[in-house]
């Protein structure tokens, strides 16, 4: 199967893929239609053929030629082999590709560059192989040195030195840099290569690359990577372009994009979705090694997000998340307090996440039944004018269409908008006591007090939160809290890490300063002022 036959099995459903697999597939077959395109399938068989030559040397393979998988070669055929017909200009000036670890990633990016320095047809060409960090760098650097000394082994033509290697015949280089690098200036790149972008902090080494390619022909930049952390980092919003392009949202002939991934609501335990993550299960990494790790997942909670997303290729909202999503997914369902008025069989607490000024304030409704069943009812408000000049505006503005959250008048917090809210679910719930963080609520605090609400100063402190915490996440993971169906809560849950003292206190804590995790404070809040208020046993008393 070559990378034509690739394409059409992926397209027509014969190999197992995700929507943006597909899509890209799809992608590459009306490329091949197109009357404006020239195909070069003569330098595509020089390129694979170039590939063959060297060896595998390490591992059960070492000694064997290298030879592409079918989905390899269509990223080679797409990048080195598409050209304008009426300019001999590349199509494709750069290039997005994510997927698994353990896919021969590695290889492709040392490949790449090695024939961009020798064959790709540039005079003194220049090749810069990048990534986020030296240490990362040089992983990629160190394989392209030993396949530069198997194509040349006197050294005569490719002299291979620590960061740099030179091609003579046609005065071209090789260079290797990094994001920590003192100077990131002066290059005249006809082709780049940037590795694990997904932990760069910011786009500085993408830049500097980009910018240095405006003399060059057919220059092209290359960004190979596997899923990652940080959703507000270049990488992801690289990606997030990259996906708008598949899907025809915005157009843009120039970018490359492919990506293996699950498909939203695929189940990542089930090893029948993993060829979608990882195009070489079976060759580069066995089934039996991957159902080792999603079994370890499976069994310790903690492990499952790094398994997601470096073996399943996932992007997840952190690299320690508290409780992984599916736990959350499952314990949600529709709460409606209405459903709980009148009733004498219950105990209903509150939390309160106040907001200083003028961003998002939760408050959080815990109800506990005979059954030691845990219900918790989270309501969120922001004032409307954040909906236009807060971080998270496009959020904001999902979430109050779809009800999730209340948009109260004016610039500040309504406090007698959410004090009224208290005051009639207090009323017609008989709320035993309401949680509070006293810090910047001194005013709402008096106000509430005159109104007769049970409201308590809960300290914020990491050792006062660490029952509260250890506790809702047992009650969670023995399925016995369930949590109001609502986007903002789950998004809350995404963002919490939590912070561990020298004692083993733990408490939720952002991990990025612009993540929101109100909603889950205010539970803990609600659960916290239940379990100081003679309830420590997590036993429901008789009353």
């Amino acid at each position: 199967m070559g990378y034509r036959e690739y394409a059409e099995a992926v397209v027509a459903g014969s190999i197992i893929a995700c929507e943006y697999t597909k899509l890209a597939c799809q992608r590459f077959l009306d490329d091949l239609n197109r009357s404006d395109l020239v195909f070069k399938e003569k330098k595509v068989k020089t390129l694979l053929a170039f590939a063959s030559v060297l060896h595998h040397y390490t591992g059960s393979h070492s000694g064997e030629p290298f030879i592409l998988e079918p989905w390899q070669e269509m990223v080679a055929a797409s990048i080195f082999g598409f050209y304008y017909a009426d300019t001999g200009r590349r199509k494709y000036t750069s290039s997005y590709i994510e997927l698994a670890r353990k896919q021969g990633k590695t290889f492709l990016a040392a490949l790449f560059c090695l024939f961009a320095l020798i064959a790709d047809g540039e005079d003194a060409a220049e090749v810069l192989l990048a990534a986020n960090s030296k240490e990362q760098a040089r992983i990629a650097y160190e394989m392209t040195q030993v396949l530069a000394r198997q194509l040349d082994p006197r050294e005569k033509e490719l002299k291979v030195y620590r960061n740099e290697i030179k091609f003579s015949p046609n005065e071209s280089k090789l260079k290797v840099l990094a994001a920590d690098d003192s100077k990131l200036d002066g290059f005249n790149c006809s082709f780049g290569l940037l590795d694990e972008y997904h932990a760069a902090s910011n786009s500085k080494v993408r830049d500097v690359i980009k910018s240095s390619m405006g003399m060059r022909k057919n220059p092209h930049l290359a960004t190979i990577t596997t899923a990652g952390f940080n959703k507000s980092a270049p990488c992801y919003e690289l990606r997030s372009y990259g996906i708008e392009v598949l899907k025809g949202i915005k157009e843009d002939d120039s970018f490359f994009c492919l990506i293996y991934t699950l498909d939203e609501g695929d189940d990542w335990t089930d090893e029948r979705n993993w060829i979608k993550c990882s195009p070489n299960l079976g060759i580069t990494v066995s089934k039996e090694w991957l159902a080792s790790q999603v079994q370890q997942a499976k069994q310790n909670p903690s492990d499952e997000v790094g398994v997601k997303t470096k073996n399943l290729n996932i992007w997840c909202d952190s690299s320690n998340v508290w409780i992984p999503e599916h736990y959350i997914k499952q314990q949600m369902r529709k709460i409606d307090l209405t459903d709980f008025i009148g009733r004498d069989d219950i105990l209903v607490y509150a939390g309160v996440d106040l907001s200083s000024v003028s961003d998002l304030t939760a408050v959080s409704y815990m109800v506990v039944d005979t059954n030691n069943n845990y219900y918790f009812k989270t309501f969120y408000y922001l004032p409307e004018t954040c909906v236009d000049d807060k971080f998270n505006k496009e959020l904001y503005k999902i979430w109050a269409a779809h009800g999730d959250l209340t948009l109260t008048k004016g610039n500040v917090v309504d406090y007698n908008y959410i004090t009224n809210d208290l005051k009639y679910w207090c009323e017609k719930l008989n709320v035993r006591k309401i949680a509070y963080d006293a810090w910047n609520a001194t005013q709402w605090s008096v106000q509430c007090k005159e109104e007769g609400l049970p409201i308590q100063e809960f300290s914020q402190s990491i050792g006062n939160f660490n029952r509260g915490t250890k506790e809702i996440e047992r009650l969670i993971l023995s399925n016995k809290a369930y949590i109001d169906r609502n986007n903002i809560t789950r998004f809350c849950f995404d963002n919490v890490e939590l912070i561990v003292d020298s004692s083993a206190n733990c408490k939720p804590h952002k991990g990025q300063s612009q993540k929101k995790i109100d909603g889950v404070i205010a539970m803990i809040e609600a659960l916290g002022i239940y379990l100081l208020d003679n309830h420590g046993t997590g036993e429901i008393m008789v009353f």
